[in-house]
C-alpha cells in the first residue's frame, strides 16, 4: 500500500508525535509513551510509572507547559509535572512543542509544550481492549471505547488502571544488608504504585433543523494514586507515602462566525495531595495534605483569509495553592495566582512551497501569599517568535528566532510533599532561542527514507534551575544569572521490505554563565544529558514483527558546580508482537527490557580518588531496575466481530 502522510507546515515551530497506537516500543505509562521522541529527555527516579520527569531541549522539567485534554494544568502552564501521574487510555495522542509553542495554545514557556490528547469522540468508532503484566508484580489494563449514538451525537470513554510492587533490587553500595550479613543486590522498599483513572468526551452538533453547524465538546475525568516513596539508597524512607488525585472538566462550543470558526471553552481542574511519614530525627514533616484548585475559560478565533491562516485566543484563569493537615516543624502557607494571558498566531502562504508565521502572547500573573512575609507581586511577560519553511520537492528548510519567558510557578516559590523546598524569592527567568532545519522524505524504490537535522541555540537569563540540598539531597530552586544551551537534532527512520530503522540522536551542550570567574570553561548545567540516542529496528515477518532498541545517555552531572557527573550507560531491549491468525483485531506481545541486566555503573569519588561500582540512574543515588519483562494482549473486539 501506498504511503500517505499528512504533516502540518513547520513555518511555526518544530513538533514531534506520539500515539499509543503506532508507538513501536510498548507503552506503559505516559513517561515511555514521549522517552523516544526527538529532543526529549525523560529523567527517571525508579521504573515505570515511578516519578520521572520531561526535558525538552535541555530545558528544566520546571520550563516545560502541560496542556491535559486541551486544559492547562496546574499551577500556571508551567509546573513541574510528575509524568507518572498522566493517564493513558487507547487511542491517546502527545504532541510535544520543542522551545516555541503556538501563541493561541495558552500560556508560553521557555522550554517546550507536551499536549497529551485522550482518545477523541469524533474519530473512527473503535472498542480497545489492552491488559498486561510482568516484572516487580505489574499489572496494567487500558480501555477504550469510542462510538456514534446518533443523530451526530458521538461519545468516547476510556478507563486504564496499573499497579507494582516495585521491589526490584540495586546493588548495595554498602555491602553489608541489614544485621550485618554481606548481600551484593538488595530490594528496593516502599516502591509499590497503584493507580486508576477513567475518562469520558462527549460531542454534540449545535444548530436548528439541517443547519447543525457548530458543536459541543464536553470531557471529564477523574483518577486517583497511591504510591510509596523510597527515597534515596544513602537514607531510605520506607514508611512515606503518597496519595495523588486529580478531577478535570470541561466544555467547549465552536460556531461558524466572522468568515471563521469561534469557540468558548470553560474548565477546571483539581489536584489533592496526602503526603504520610512516621516521625524521625530528622524532624521531616509527617503529614502535609495540600490542594491546587484551578478554573478558567477562553475565547478563540480561527480564520483563513485568502493565503492567510489565523489563530487568536483570550484567556483567564484563576488558582488556589491551600495547605490543609499539617504535622511538622514549619507549615506551609497557601497562595493565590490570577491570570490573565492572550496570544495570536498567522501563518501566511505567499507562494506554492513558502510559508511564513508568526507568533505572539503576553500573559500576566498576579500572586499574592497567606504569609505575610511574602510581598504579593504582579508579572507580566511576552513570548514571540517568527518562523519560515520553504519546500523544495522532497526537501523542506525551516528556521525559527524569538523570546520566551517565564514567572515562576507554586513549585518553585512555596514547594511542595516529597522533597521540594520552597523559594518565594525567584526572579521571572526569560530566553532568546533561534533553531534551523531539513527534512527529506523519499522513496528510492523498495526504499523509504525519512530524516531530520535539526540545530538550536538559547541564550537564558534568570534560568530557574533545582539543586539537591541538605544532608538529604531534597531539591531547592534557583536562579542562574545566564545560561547557555546549544545542540542539535536528528531522526532518521528508513523502510525496506519488512525492515525498519527509528533513529533518533539529541546532542547539547550548555554552559552555566552565571559564574562571572569560569569566562572560557563554564560547568555545564545540571540534569541534561550530553548525548541522548534512540534506536528501534524491526522486522515484520507476516503477523510477526520482531524489534531491538538501544538506548544511550551520556554527560549528566548533578550540580551548578558540574562537579559530579553520572557515567554513561547503554541499555538494551528486544520486543516481539503477534497478530494472532484468524482472530482480526487480537494482539499478543512480549518486551524485555535492560536486556543485558545492566545494574551498576562505574563512578569517579573523589574524595576516594578512585572508581566505584554504582547503580545506575539518572542521579546517584535513585536506581533504575534491572532486566524486566511485560507480556500484553490486546483485543479490538469490532475488528473480531466484523
Amino acid at each position: 500500500m501506498e504511503e500517505v502522510h499528512v504533516r502540518g507546515s513547520q513555518a511555526g515551530n518544530f513538533e514531534s508525535r506520539a500515539s499509543v497506537d503506532d508507538a513501536p516500543r510498548e507503552i506503559t505509562d505516559a513517561a515511555s509513551l514521549v522517552e523516544p521522541l526527538l529532543g526529549v529527555h525523560v529523567r527517571r527516579l525508579g521504573a515505570d510509572d515511578g516519578f520521572a520527569t520531561l526535558s525538552i531541549r535541555g530545558s528544566s522539567s520546571n520550563q516545560v507547559a502541560f496542556y491535559l485534554a486541551g486544559v492547562p494544568l496546574p499551577a500556571g502552564g508551567d509546573p513541574t509535572i510528575d509524568l507518572s501521574t498522566l493517564p493513558l487510555w487507547p487511542g491517546s495522542q502527545a504532541h510535544v512543542h520543542r522551545t516555541f509553542a503556538p501563541g493561541s495554545l495558552g500560556p508560553g514557556s521557555l522550554g517546550g509544550t507536551l499536549v497529551l490528547d485522550p482518545p477523541s469522540a469524533t474519530g473512527p468508532e473503535r472498542t480497545d481492549i489492552w491488559m498486561a503484566g510482568g516484572s516487580f508484580g505489574t499489572l496494567r489494563m487500558r480501555l477504550g471505547d469510542v462510538s456514534d449514538l446518533g443523530h451526530g451525537v458521538r461519545i468516547a470513554s476510556g478507563i486504564s488502571a496499573a499497579r507494582s510492587d516495585g521491589d526490584f533490587s540495586f546493588y548495595n553500595v554498602d555491602h553489608n544488608a541489614p544485621f550485618n550479613e554481606p548481600q551484593t543486590y538488595i530490594p528496593r522498599l516502599n516502591n509499590d504504585f497503584a493507580q486508576a483513572s477513567g475518562l469520558v468526551s462527549l460531542v454534540v452538533p449545535l444548530g436548528m433543523g439541517e443547519s447543525k453547524s457548530g458543536t459541543m465538546r464536553a470531557t471529564a475525568m477523574v483518577q486517583d494514586r497511591e504510591q510509596g516513596l523510597p527515597g534515596t539508597i544513602r537514607i531510605p524512607t520506607p514508611f512515606a507515602r503518597l496519595r495523588t488525585d486529580r478531577e478535570l472538566g470541561t466544555v467547549e462550543v465552536t460556531m461558524p462566525a466572522l468568515r471563521g470558526v469561534i469557540g468558548a471553552q470553560l474548565w477546571g481542574v483539581r489536584e489533592g495531595t496526602d503526603f504520610r511519614d512516621v516521625p524521625n530525627a530528622l524532624q521531616d514533616p509527617t503529614l502535609q495534605r495540600t490542594t491546587i484548585t484551578s478554573a478558567g475559560g477562553a475565547v478563540s478565533w480561527k480564520a483563513r483569509l485568502g493565503n492567510v491562516a489565523i489563530a487568536s485566543k483570550l484567556d483567564a484563569r484563576g488558582e488556589r495553592y491551600e495547605p490543609g493537615d499539617y504535622v511538622g516543624p514549619t507549615p506551609p502557607t497557601g497562595a493565590t495566582r490570577s491570570a490573565l494571558g492572550a496570544g495570536a498566531d498567522a501563518e501566511w502562504k505567499p507562494t506554492r512551497g513558502l510559508a511564513l508565521a508568526a507568533s505572539g502572547r503576553v500573559d500576566g500573573w498576579y500572586d499574592a501569599s497567606d504569609d505575610a512575609t511574602i510581598a504579593s507581586s504582579f508579572t507580566a511577560r511576552p513570548n514571540a517568535h517568527v518562523g519560515v519553511e520553504g519546500t523544495f520537492d522532497v526537501l523542506s528548510l525551516a528556521a525559527h528566532g524569538g523570546y520566551t519567558s517565564r514567572p515562576a510557578n507554586f513549585v518553585e516559590r512555596f514547594g511542595a510533599p516529597g522533597g521540594f523546598i520552597p523559594t518565594p524569592t525567584l526572579l521571572p527567568e526569560s530566553a532568546w532561542t533561534v533553531d534551523a532545519g531539513a527534512h527529506v522524505r523519499k522513496r528510492f524504490g523498495k526504499l523509504y527514507v525519512d530524516a531530520e537535522v535539526d540545530g538550536f541555540a538559547q541564550a537564558a537569563q534568570d534560568l530557574i534551575t533545582f539543586d539537591y540540598v541538605g544532608a538529604r539531597g531534597l531539591l531547592k530552586a534557583t536562579n542562574v544569572g545566564q545560561a547557555t544551551l546549544e545542540g542539535v537534532e536528528a531522526e532518521l527512520v528508513l523502510r525496506l521490505f519488512g525492515a525498519e530503522l527509528r533513529a533518533s540522536y539529541t546532542g547539547l551542550h550548555t554552559e552555566n554563565d552565571s559564574d562571572a570567574g569560569c569566562k572560557t570553561s563554564c560547568p555545564p548545567l545540571p540534569g541534561r544529558p550530553a548525548h541522548d540516542v534512540v534506536v528501534d529496528l524491526s522486522y515484520q515477518l507476516g503477523p510477526l514483527r520482531l524489534r531491538y532498541g538501544v538506548d544511550a545517555l551520556a554527560g549528566i552531572v548533578l550540580d551548578t558546580a558540574g562537579s559530579i557527573t553520572v557515567p554513561a550507560r547503554v541499555l538494551q531491549s528486544m520486543g516481539l508482537r503477534l497478530d494472532v491468525p484468524h482472530a482480526p483485531g487480537v494482539r499478543v506481545s512480549v518486551d524485555i527490557r535492560n536486556l543485558f541486566d545492566v545494574r551498576t555503573a562505574s563512578y569517579f569519588q573523589s574524595f576516594e580518588n578512585a572508581t566505584v561500582p554504582y547503580p545506575i540512574g539518572d542521579a546517584y543515588y535513585y536506581p533504575l531496575p534491572g532486566r524486566s519483562f511485560l507480556i500484553s494482549l490486546a483485543w479490538q473486539p469490532r475488528l473480531l466481530t466484523h
